[in-house]
């Protein structure tokens, strides 16, 4: 409804305020920073998207003649339509997603130094950071930007030492990327030769980067 309201909405001394609106937000979360491609940060599309439906509905409404019986049956239909869509989304919302980030942050906060600096294979969640109250890198990372999951074992290996030379001082993994460790054998064999296991459980496993990678 948005997309044909973005092109049927009626041309007003303010109608163009929407237009500029959706330019500037397109602006901000493709070009300024990949970051920005949160969820959170594209909430601003919410009322644009609102505006520019409302608007469909309404030329719709002015091509089509409906009884008034047809009218108020097909608005509550839309509605209860919309309704369903919002649960079924925003239900989502509610799930404890980032629970085991929070617990690995606390963790983190416990077992290691202010001045500690973490590489988080996270998914690109900063909860990690937040609840630590540790600075580090996402993992992994490209000009401190969360860059995916790796290509190969020598991919995440390169990552990781440049990381190390930075000053890098813990990785650690939750349920979320556990799959690494399997899925690539080089990589976990050097985790093994250049790494101690501090501590690990079914949320999360910590790795101080204590030995000099050869």
């Amino acid at each position: 409804m948005a997309l044909i309201g973005l092109f049927v909405a009626p041309r007003s001394r303010f109608s163009g305020l929407f237009h500029w609106w959706l330019a500037g937000i397109i602006l901000f979360i493709i070009l300024v920073g990949y970051g920005n491609r949160h969820p959170w940060y594209q909430l601003p599309l919410v009322p644009i998207a609102a505006a520019f439906a409302g608007a469909a509905c309404v030329f719709i409404g002015s091509k089509v003649s409906f009884s008034h019986v047809a009218a108020v049956a097909l608005s509550i239909l839309l509605a209860g339509f919309f309704a369903v869509l919002a649960y079924l989304y925003v239900g989502l919302l509610y799930k404890s997603s980032a629970a085991q980030l929070r617990d690995v942050g606390l963790e983190l906060n416990k077992v290691t130094a202010s001045d500690a600096l973490i590489v988080a294979a996270d998914t690109g969640d900063p909860t990690i950071f937040y609840y630590a109250q540790r600075k580090g890198w996402h993992f992994l990372e490209t000009a401190a930007i969360y860059d995916g999951n790796p290509g190969n074992s020598q991919q995440a290996i390169l990552d990781l030492e440049q990381l190390r030379r930075r000053g890098a001082t813990h990785l650690v993994f939750t349920t979320n990327t556990f799959w690494w460790l399997k899925y690539y054998p080089e990589f976990t064999e050097h985790l093994r030769q250049t790494t101690a296991l501090m501590e690990a459980n079914r949320k999360f496993r910590i790795y101080k980067l204590n030995l000099v990678a050869e």
